[in-house]
């Protein structure tokens, strides 16, 4: 009972984690790029330590993303503790790096290039230097179908629209479409079949989309709300007569 607790806690972890973030299918032998925050300006200064200073809470914490790339060589773990260990080659000398999956210092997972291998760990290329450790390239059925899979939509300017408007649509589904680049009625107005698919197919919603017509009703929410501005000019005008009227 309480590995089965343990599980389903991971578990919702796992769900709230890939909803922020798609992590992409890949495996040892593929050539990866991880971008990673690296935050700066959160240590403390020396000084403000000796006198016992507190440090600012309330100011932005910066980041920059840094990209790491190279080849999958192990992948081990299971659930939230999964990790992937990455190996390149920096001024001659073979550099490994450890990344969990579901870190939340990971911005995005991209895969470059699929390998062909046959083995689960490739340790032994660590003993391997130029064409000895060269990984061909898969072209099969499967990597043509994983390099040509949905990784969702360029997401837009501007402050986010309160998606859970939208009839079927709650405050988790919403932060999944986010990690997808869907944060605006706009979009979900403009889907074609091939998006409810691809979104769908993503998301598992097992055709929730088209069920619930969340393209119509994101139409109907961006009516209404070009219904209820008033234009520009009208405005000026209601001010000037406003202002006239105070002045009789």
């Amino acid at each position: 009972m309480t590995l089965t607790l343990i599980q389903e806690i991971e578990r919702d972890q796992v769900r709230a984690a890939t909803a922020k973030r798609v992590v992409p299918e890949f495996a040892p032998g593929d050539t990866v790029k991880v971008l990673v925050k690296v935050f700066e300006g959160l240590e403390q200064d020396p000084k403000a330590k000796k006198k016992g200073a507190k440090p600012a809470e309330d100011k932005a914490a910066a980041f920059r993303l840094q990209a790491y790339e190279g080849v999958v060589i192990a992948r081990s773990g299971a659930g939230l503790n999964e990790n992937f260990t990455v190996r390149k080659i920096s001024y001659g000398e073979g550099v490994e790096r450890v990344f969990p999956i579901y870190s939340p210092y990971i911005a995005e997972i991209e895969v470059l290039r699929r390998g062909k291998v046959r083995r689960a760990k490739l340790y032994y290329l660590r003993g391997r230097r130029g064409k000895a450790a060269r990984i061909f390239e898969r072209t099969d059925a499967r990597a043509r179908r994983l390099n040509a899979a949905f990784k969702g939509f360029k997401k837009p300017k501007g402050t986010p629209d309160d998606l859970t408007q939208i009839k079927g649509l709650d405050a988790e589904l919403a932060a999944r479409l986010g990690g997808l680049g869907v944060i605006k009625f706009e979009q979900i107005a403009n889907f074609s079949d091939d998006d409810i698919a691809n979104v769908d197919e993503a998301l598992s919603l097992n055709g929730r989309v088209e069920k619930d017509d969340w393209t119509g009703q994101a139409q109907r929410l961006l009516a209404e709300a070009t219904a209820g501005e008033v234009p520009a000019a009208e405005a000026d005008a209601v001010a000037a007569d406003g202002d006239k009227g105070k002045k009789k």
